[in-house]
């Protein structure tokens, strides 16, 4: 029995001090609620950037890159890059923009197939519209 403590001792010895250095090594974690708007912000952050990596796709705006000196990849990477503060800027910026673009050519279109339509209905209608418009001969 004294030759088994003997052999058992040193291994109890260093298991003891193993399991007293075993929290040194390993760390504690700490958990804690994250807020709504961080979520949604993180995600809207995300949409941001797929919108402008969308944008980067189409033709027109990939030649004008060109044009200004910019290649599409190092656009891409700067998109990559662009901190959330940055990105919320742009949303921003993209928010503001009219949709659709000038109303001025709807505008044009529509008055010009309004006065073909009176033309029309003028010419061939039995009763005039502008019947100071007719000739007296």
């Amino acid at each position: 029995m004294n030759v088994t403590k003997k052999k058992l001792k040193p291994i109890s010895v260093s298991l003891a001090v193993l399991m007293l250095l075993t929290p040194t090594f390993s760390q504690s974690a700490c958990a804690a609620m994250i807020g709504t708007e961080t979520v949604l912000q993180s995600d809207h952050n995300q949409e941001t950037r797929e919108y402008l990596r969308d944008l980067l796709s189409r033709g027109k705006i990939r030649q004008a890159l060109i044009a200004w000196g910019v290649s599409p990849q190092e656009a891409q990477t700067r998109i990559d890059c662009l901190s959330e503060a940055e990105l919320e800027q742009i949303s921003e910026i993209i928010a503001d923009l009219p949709v659709g673009g000038d109303a001025t050519g709807f505008i044009v279109i529509v008055g010009a197939v309004i006065l073909i339509l009176v033309i029309i209905v003028e010419y061939f209608s039995s009763v005039k519209m502008f019947p100071e418009l007719q000739s007296n001969n």
